[in-house]
């Protein structure tokens, strides 16, 4: 039997222990993020890929599979999630750059009334409404154009403020 010491803050292993008073040595017994967990360590076990269930059962996520194969199936997890918040960021970064860009006409929106006031016909103001409709639309397109990338070299190459130009 072996001790396996678990970070259930970020989901994680973190160390294997042949006793558990060695298992408990490297947890604070005040941090709550650290526990200390029985387990029957196989040979093919690799542990990064140990989880542990809502019911405290720790096991392989991926049993049966060699470690190899288990270090390829973990870099294919990584690399996915790593896809997800990269379109998650650049994503925000086209809301936030579109919000900017908006607020920059803001000056123009006060002209536009004044000056449609002054002749009597609203031309000003919808060409100004115009401007910002194409922000909006550009905006909406950079992310569908974001969204259809498909890894994390073509995110992380997404121009975001080419999509407004």
């Amino acid at each position: 039997m072996s001790f396996i010491v678990y970070n259930t803050k970020d989901n994680h292993a973190i160390g294997v222990y042949d006793t558990e008073q060695a298992a408990q040595n490297n947890v604070s017994v005040s941090d709550t993020t650290y526990i200390v967990v029985e387990y029957e360590w196989k040979e093919t076990d690799y542990l990064v890929s140990m989880k542990l269930d809502a019911d405290g059962v720790l096991s392989n996520k991926f049993p049966g599979k060699t470690i190899e194969e288990q270090k390829s199936l973990i870099e294919i997890e990584d690399a996915a999630k790593r896809l997800v918040e990269q379109v998650a960021f650049k994503t925000e970064k086209i809301k936030m750059d579109s919000a900017d860009y908006i607020n920059e006409l803001k000056w123009k929106l006060t002209r536009a009334r004044d000056n449609d006031l002054v002749n009597g016909n609203s031309d000003s103001m919808a060409e100004v409404l115009a401007e910002i409709d194409s922000i909006r639309s550009k905006s909406n397109a950079a992310e569908v154009a974001l969204n259809a990338l498909t890894t994390e070299e073509e995110v992380i190459a997404f121009d975001v403020k080419e999509q407004f130009n």
